[in-house]
């Protein structure tokens, strides 16, 4: 796998106390390895070996990613024995049954029982958990929502999910479904969403959906840097918050009101839930423009005593944040 820019510190040589994660993004497998601490001592990524909705491929997805995880385990060997196995999903998880109930933007796993395949493969503890949550669980314990009990972390990347901390807990609700955010209606008469329904939040603020409200603009105003990469073929979220980044007006108005649609959602979940945290995750060059969006929207709708007693603050952990806590979260107990 190829190294991946990352927070990555030098082993700590306990025989025993390793910890494996893994994250499945839009693009790509993340595998590290991770102290008790919440420490990463290793982080590699590499890209899916197939489209990622191609026939068969979640077959070949799932031995790609037991590689992964294999070879993490083979290279830290010296440093002491794996204790155990994370993996996160960006989709539903089961939390009983611990298979993949679906898997939106990659490919489908849930024909595929990878909670026994992998428990019978390593002969190690392994939990499967949505990725938004893993994500979490890792700003909890090592990232900005270090002491607090009663949280929201988001992530915005392909799909928009949510994990929820209530009383320094990681809730799940009743099967693990909990934190689907990006299926709050803000416009009944928007889009129809792949889940059925009209008007989600998805299918505003999505990194596709980002995309494709981009692209209509530049219909009116072909004066963003944005105009030339549609010219030569199109561009991607991350061209849009590059150019956000380097002053394009276009690309930073997008963005703002990227936030502003969250801020619409995320006010009744301050007023319901009355947290004393968001955290913005996803993108790390996004962050300095969707959280003073999203702030100032749910400002405007939420309870005015809800809102003061929350602040919204950016993630402190980039791409490994998934690894990490999905690490941590397989750690015996």
């Amino acid at each position: 796998m190829a190294q991946e820019e990352s927070s990555v510190e030098q082993p700590s040589r306990r025989p025993g106390s390793i910890l494996i994660g893994a994250d499945l993004g839009s693009n790509f497998i993340r595998v590290g390895a991770v102290d008790p601490s919440g420490r990463l001592l290793d982080f590699r990524r590499e890209p899916y070996a197939v489209d990622p909705l191609s026939p068969g491929s979640g077959r070949v997805l799932a031995d790609q990613l037991l590689k992964g995880i294999n070879a993490m385990i083979e290279a830290h060997a010296s440093d002491g024995s794996a204790a155990a196995i994370g993996v996160g999903v960006p989709g539903l998880v089961h939390q009983t049954t611990q298979r993949i109930v679906s898997v939106p933007h990659v490919p489908s796993l849930a024909d595929i029982d990878l909670y026994t395949e992998f428990s019978g493969r390593f002969e190690l503890p392994v939990h499967f958990e949505n990725n938004a949550n893993a994500a979490a669980y890792a700003e909890m314990r090592v990232g900005a929502a270090l002491g607090e009990t009663d949280f929201l972390y988001l992530h915005i990347g392909a799909g928009i999910g949510a994990g929820l901390v209530l009383d320094g807990k990681l809730r799940r609700g009743k099967s693990g479904f909990a934190g689907e955010i990006g299926h709050i209606n803000i416009d009944p008469e928007g889009l129809e969403c792949p889940c059925g329904s009209v008007g989600c939040l998805e299918t505003m603020v999505s990194a596709p959906n980002i995309v494709r409200r981009t692209r209509l603009r530049l219909r009116r105003d072909s004066t963003s840097s944005l105009s030339s990469l549609g010219a030569r073929g199109g561009f991607v979220y991350d061209d849009i918050i590059d150019a956000a980044q380097k002053g394009d007006d276009l690309a930073k108005m997008m963005l703002d009101r990227t936030g502003h649609f969250i801020g619409r959602a995320l006010a009744g979940v301050v007023n319901l839930l009355n947290l004393s945290m968001v955290v913005v995750g996803g993108a790390t060059g996004a962050r300095a423009f969707l959280v003073p969006a999203i702030a100032d929207e749910t400002r405007r709708r939420a309870f005015t005593a809800a809102f003061e007693d929350c602040r919204i603050v950016a993630a402190r952990l980039e791409a490994e944040a998934g690894v990490i806590g999905a690490a941590l979260l397989a750690a015996p107990r």
